[in-house]
């Protein structure tokens, strides 16, 4: 059970109410992410914008890999 599921209450109703929101939130994430993504399709049409594309993904990932290589480490 979810730590925030009261056990003075009726589980059963705050499941039902956590799984619509759930639905209703993973809905709306996948409409709004297609929504982006079609837009975005029309930004990156051209090849120079491709290229730029990568060049600042790959940038950006080398750049979190170096900073978990120097990263301190808990003790």
């Amino acid at each position: 059970m979810p730590q925030f599921v009261s056990p003075n209450a009726d589980a059963g109703q705050q499941l039902w109410i956590l799984a619509i929101t759930f639905v209703a939130l993973a809905t709306l994430n996948a409409t709004l992410y297609a929504v982006f993504a079609t837009s975005v399709r029309k930004i990156l049409a051209s090849r120079r914008a491709q290229r730029r594309f990568n060049v600042v993904g790959g940038t950006l990932l080398s750049s979190a890999g170096v900073w978990a290589l120097l990263a301190k480490r808990p003790v």
